[in-house]
């Protein structure tokens, strides 16, 4: 699996050292689609698409938000749920809502298809980025990012409340259609680029790779481990995230190769740099040094003699302009 173009990988970096400082944190660690940070049974109900609503907020530290659900059904009628109460009524909205619209009491609104809630990784998906979207606001971050970056944003800063397992399956997802089997997307960042922002996020939280893949999809997956490696091979690039942001808006770095941690480990893979004369004139002494113990020097040969007068007549000239 190819890795995002450089271009891409640096706007994943510098969004994210903006989203850093306006405290884009986790609050319950790597949120995965496990019973232990989703307990509650669903059916597709009003009730339970509202306790799931809930959940998510309670995993980002939101919980206190008022938000209320509008479904809207195909017909275009829309049905309103209270996350609070999990009651539901049967007014009619406008069916041109965003999907998050803030409410005049400080709470928010979120817009679902009715289809949506035929699909639990979509729906979530849908929950995590209204939930996100929530958090910019509150946070004020959409003053500190270009009109055309905000969509992503809410993206990334998903992963970086620790929905990022979550949000890069919704991002490639499999469905049967009359045409065969095609790939929809839940999420406005494709899949290699979230693959990316979640490497990151495991090493800018000490969370082991593995953790993070054994609740990946397939192809999403394949993404995750080759980001994993440039991660790794990058962790000092990662830190400056924290430690030096105004770099990293600033565009002040290089990104390194991606090299498996062997490669690493063995120094393989660094490009060897180039020879100087004074690199060959140490070799050319060394093979002329006379050995050890010896009674007489060994007489130079007249060839590696006129070299070496050579060499060192190149070296002293350097040091010399």
């Amino acid at each position: 699996m190819d890795l995002p173009d450089e271009p891409q990988i640096r706007w994943i970096l510098r969004t994210t050292a903006t989203l850093l400082q306006h405290g884009a944190e986790p609050v319950r660690g790597l949120v995965q689609p496990t019973a232990e940070f989703f307990p509650d049974a669903f059916d597709g109900s009003p009730k339970t698409v509202a306790a799931l609503m809930l959940r998510v907020q309670e995993q980002a530290g939101l919980q206190d938000l008022p938000v209320e659900l509008a479904v809207v059904t195909p017909e275009g009628q829309a049905s309103t749920v209270s996350c609070s109460s999990g009651a539901c009524g049967g007014m009619a909205l406008d069916t041109k809502l965003e999907r998050v619209a803030p409410r005049g009491d400080g709470g928010y609104r979120v817009a679902l298809s009715a289809g949506e809630l035929r699909n639990p990784t979509v729906l979530t998906t849908a929950f995590v980025r209204a939930v996100a979207y929530m958090f910019l606001s509150e946070a004020g971050a959409f003053d500190a990012l270009a009109p055309s970056d905000r969509e992503p944003a809410v993206d990334l800063a998903a992963v970086l409340l620790g929905f990022g397992v979550l949000t890069t399956n919704g991002s490639y997802l499999y469905a049967k259609g009359c045409g065969g089997v095609q790939v929809h997307s839940a999420t406005k960042m494709p899949v290699d680029e979230l693959a990316l922002a979640l490497a990151v996020y495991c090493r800018l939280h000490d969370v082991p790779d593995r953790t993070a893949a054994q609740h990946l999809d397939v192809t999403p997956r394949a993404h995750f481990d080759e980001s994993a490696v440039w991660a790794s091979s990058n962790a000092a690039l990662v830190r400056m995230l924290r430690a030096a942001p105004d770099r990293i808006a600033a565009d002040d770095y290089a990104i390194g190769e991606s090299r498996s941690w062997l490669a690493r480990a063995l120094g393989l893979g660094k490009r060897r740099p180039a020879r100087t004369a004074e690199d060959d004139l140490r070799e050319l002494e060394r093979e002329l040094a006379p050995a050890a113990g010896a009674v007489k020097p060994r007489p130079l040969d007249e060839g590696k003699a006129k070299k070496l007068a050579e060499i060192r007549a190149l070296v002293d000239e350097s040091l010399g302009s």
